[in-house]
Formats: C-alpha cells, structure tokens, sequence
C-alpha cells in the first residue's frame, strides 16, 4: 500500500512538473518573456543547429539594455540645470544691452600695395558669378565701379516716362515703350547677373508715386529684395535735394536717414549732393561729415553739377573735416561734349565722374535718324524734328560706321582666340551684335568716365550688358568726335 501512495505521488510531481515549465500555458503566454523564454518560444518551432538565431535575439536585448544605461539620469539632468540657473543673476548689470539702432559703417579706408593685391575687386568677386571686365581699370580712388557702368533710375515711377503702376500694358503700350515695375526686377536681375551694380536714385525720382510705394526708392528696394541671382550687394548713389531750406547739417543727415529707412538699406555707398551755387556751404559740410563719421549712413560723399573750380574748393574745405570728394555727377555725350573738361579736372583731384544722360536723350543714341524719325517706337509723333536729326546725320552715320568696325574685330578676336584656346576660366559670351547705343555708351566709358544708362526694361538692360567685355579704340574715339564736330 505504501508502494502504490509512492508511486502515485511520484506521478502527480511529473505532472505538476510538465505543466509549470510548459512553454503554452496562460500564464506563461501573459508574463513578460526573457530572452530566455523567448529562445525557448522560438524553439519549440526551430532545431538546435538555428542557435546563431537565439545569440542575436539575445545580442539585440543587450544593446537596448545598454543603451538605455547610458542615457543621463534625471536627476543628473536637473541638477546641471539649477547649476545654470544659480551662476545667472537676473539682477545682474551686466547683462547685455540690444541694439536697436542701423548698424554702422566707417569710409574704406585706403590700403598698402601688398593689402590692395590681396584684396583687389578682381580677388574680391571671385566667388561672384559675374566677371568685371574693368577690374584693373586705373580708378581715380578706391570707389571702384565694376564694369565701369552705372544705371540712372530717374524714369522708375514716373508716368511722363513711360511707367505705367497698374502692372498690364496693352499691346499699344508695349509699342509705345512703356513699362511696369516688374519689368523693372527682371532688369534689375540681369544687370546684377552680368556685374552692372551701380545705381543712382533719388528722392525726386517718381516721387508723385511715393503714397503708392512705387517711388524709384521704393521699388529698387523691392528689387533688391526679391532679387535671387546675385548675393553681391548693390552700389547705391541717392542725392540730396539741397533746397535753400534745407542747407544745414541735420537737413541732410535727416534727409539720407529717411531715404535708407525707405530702400530698407543700412547704408548707401554715395550720398551726392546738387551744386552748391554761391550760396555757404558750411552746413552741407557738416552734414557729410556727420552722415559718414558718427552716422555711418554712408561711405563717400559726392556733388551734383559742380565746376571743377567750385569742386576744388569744396574738396579743400572737406579736407580739413579728413573727407574728400568721391563722386561728381554731371551731363555729357557726343551731342554735348561742353563738359569735356570736367571729365579731366575730375580725374585730377581724384574724384570719380559720373555722367547722367549719356545719350542725348536718345539723339546720341543713333536710333533716331533722319531716315528713322521714330526710332522704330510706336508713338503720337516723332521724338526729334527732321531739322534736327538731319543736322546730326553725319554723327549718326559714323556711329553705324563704328559699330560695323567693333562687331567685325570682335568676330575675328573670337575667331582668333578659339583657333589658339588660349582662353582662361570660364568662355565668356561677348556680345558681337553691336549697336549704336552701344558705341555711345562705350564712348563715355573711353573718356574716362561712368555712364549713367536708364534701364526700363528688360531690352534696355540687354542693350546695356552688350556693352561688356570690348572698347573703343583711340582712332574710333577721334573719328567719333570728329563727326560730333561737324554737327555744330
């Protein structure tokens, strides 16, 4: 009886044996599994020789293990905090002040030979995607034009111009030259794209169209705003009016710190002022000195139509305030050749000259002949009288004349250096196509000066890009003005 009690309780633990370690129970299946159920789960479907199986499965358990050993404490993280916190005293007065006001900038100020080769415009654009065919050009200062051109905005905003604000022309308008602010920003993309920078402007400048945010201060704002071509920034030209009332110090600080507020520009390269007259000019003075030392709204100063006796004056009285005279704007073409002096009596005292109007108002240009009163321009009526353009016929037929002569030696230039592929850098598309306007344009250029090109529109900023890359040659200059001779 003993033996049978024995063997029944022997059999009831392998029972309760298999039923605790088996792998499917309830209980089993609800716990939490270790590697080691896991591995054994697994088994139960896979043979011995799959153990590399099992050692992954357990390999990944670890990694995650550690991983999460190795994350900071929270109350590590925490205590480094309130450390932080105790070393920062908000009563403190040493904290920081922000600055709120335009940011200054002081004149450049000029360089050593070895600094200059370091820091040469050439070295300087590298990263630009434009080339300046003129870098090398013997500047009168260190305010250097890339290209050696400019782009006047006296037509930007003005309706008598031809800018019509509603943003649609009709094809009548299209004929008649008109354009729109956004022909205006594609310009504006092409020129800085090809390396044309320079812009003059003023307040006057579409000023009817201010209350509309479509002056020509206004709109290069938007222009450089929504320019994506170039990271170059603009040079900027404004002008001061230099009215009687306005003849003082803070007149003029006043009036170029409301002209950068409106292009949305910290600071503009030039602020020029119109002629002095015989009026004093002590309080300009004061005012560009103010403006460019303890504003910083500007890095030169420059005049408007002032003689170069009155310009050598003027230099000497900023001279002693340790300024000078960098810019001096005034009218010339081959239809008005009066100020040829002033281009010499520039270059002298070491100030750029800047010539508006290089065109004639387009009779310099050669688009209007005798033979093409309306210069291929759909209007009310012809721009210029047959007398007139019949008195510069011989000027425009020397033009025709020179641009045939350029574009020829351009090809055969081109022609030449492709056969010998002595080409450096990048091939650099050079116009070949010249036009009148373009010999005019490169004209001033050869005189030694900066013209300044009213750009309209997207043609006239390709006509304007034709321009880079080639001169005139001396004897095409002397038969330019020879020609200019007859037409007094």
């Amino acid at each position: 009886m003993i033996g049978k009690n024995l063997s029944f309780v022997a059999w009831f633990v392998a029972i309760q044996s298999s039923r605790t370690s088996d792998a499917f129970t309830p209980a089993a299946l609800s716990s939490p599994t270790t590697p080691s159920t896991r591995a054994s789960l697994v088994r139960v479907f896979s043979s011995v020789e799959d153990d590399e199986l099992f050692n992954l499965v357990g390999k990944r358990s670890q990694i995650r293990r550690k991983k999460k050993e190795e994350l900071p404490k929270e109350e590590d993280f925490d205590e480094s905090v309130t450390a932080s916190l105790e070393d920062f005293d908000l009563d403190s007065t040493d904290i920081p002040t922000f600055n709120t006001k335009r940011s200054k900038r002081q004149p450049k100020k000029k360089e050593s030979d070895d600094e200059q080769e370091d820091s040469s415009p050439s070295n300087a654009n590298d990263a630009s995607m434009y080339k300046d065919y003129l870098a090398d050009y013997d500047d009168e200062n260190d305010f250097h034009v890339p290209n050696r051109i400019g782009v006047s905005t006296r037509c930007w905003g003005d309706e008598r111009e031809g800018f019509v604000p509603s943003g649609k022309l009709k094809k009548k308008q299209l004929r008649e030259g008109k354009f729109v602010p956004g022909d205006l920003q594609m310009a504006y993309n092409s020129l800085m794209e090809k390396g044309i920078m320079l812009y003059e402007t003023s307040p006057a400048y579409g000023r009817a169209m201010s209350k509309m945010k479509l002056s020509a201060e206004d709109i290069l704002a938007t222009c450089i705003r929504e320019n994506e071509v170039s990271e170059v920034p603009p040079l900027i030209i404004d002008t001061f009016d230099n009215q009687i009332w306005q003849r003082t110090g803070k007149a003029l600080t006043a009036a170029l710190s409301a002209s950068c507020d409106k292009m949305d520009q910290p600071v503009v390269d030039v602020y020029q002022t119109k002629s002095i007259g015989w009026l004093p000019s002590g309080g300009i003075i004061k005012g560009m000195a103010d403006a460019i030392v303890d504003q910083g709204t500007t890095n030169y100063v420059g005049v408007q139509g002032v003689s170069p006796l009155r310009l050598r004056r003027l230099n000497q009285k900023l001279e002693k305030v340790g300024l000078s005279v960098t810019t001096n704007s005034f009218e010339f073409s081959l239809v008005d050749r009066k100020k040829e002096k002033w281009i010499d009596a520039c270059k002298s005292l070491g100030v750029v000259p800047l010539v508006r109007n290089p065109l004639g108002s387009g009779l310099a240009s050669g688009q209007y002949t005798a033979t093409n009163p309306s210069g291929g321009v759909s209007s009310a009526g012809s721009k210029f009288s047959f007398t007139v353009l019949d008195k510069y016929q011989p000027l425009h037929s020397v033009l025709e004349s020179i641009a045939e002569r350029v574009k020829t030696r351009l090809v055969r230039d081109r022609r030449e250096l492709k056969r010998k592929d002595r080409r450096d850098g990048p091939d650099q598309q050079i116009n070949t196509d010249i036009t009148t306007t373009q010999v005019a344009w490169n004209y001033v250029i050869a005189k030694g000066a900066v013209p300044l090109a009213e750009v309209n529109s997207p043609s006239d900023a390709e006509q304007l890009m034709g321009c880079l890359g080639w001169s005139l040659l001396d004897e095409e200059v002397s038969m330019l003005e020879s020609a200019s001779d007859l037409c007094k």
